[in-house]
């Protein structure tokens, strides 16, 4: 299982929240701090993780990844 921690930014939380909500495994963490938006979250492999990533891509959405993590 792989943990990631993204930032995103000029998007809402809800849309972020709605795009990772099927996604991802249980434990999905979104908030806001400086007009910027967080995620944690957990996938089950890494063919997962670039498919969110392709997702991401295609709908235009800026993103950062600090961390990607075995746990």
């Amino acid at each position: 299982m792989l943990l990631a921690k993204v930032e995103f930014e000029k998007v809402s939380v809800e849309k972020i929240v709605e795009h990772l909500a099927d996604k991802t495994e249980a434990g999905l963490r979104v908030w806001l701090y400086d007009k910027k938006v967080y995620a944690m979250f957990k996938t089950s492999s890494l063919a997962m993780l670039k498919r969110i990533i392709e997702s991401f891509k295609a709908n235009n959405i800026k993103h950062r990844f600090f961390r990607i993590e075995e746990v």
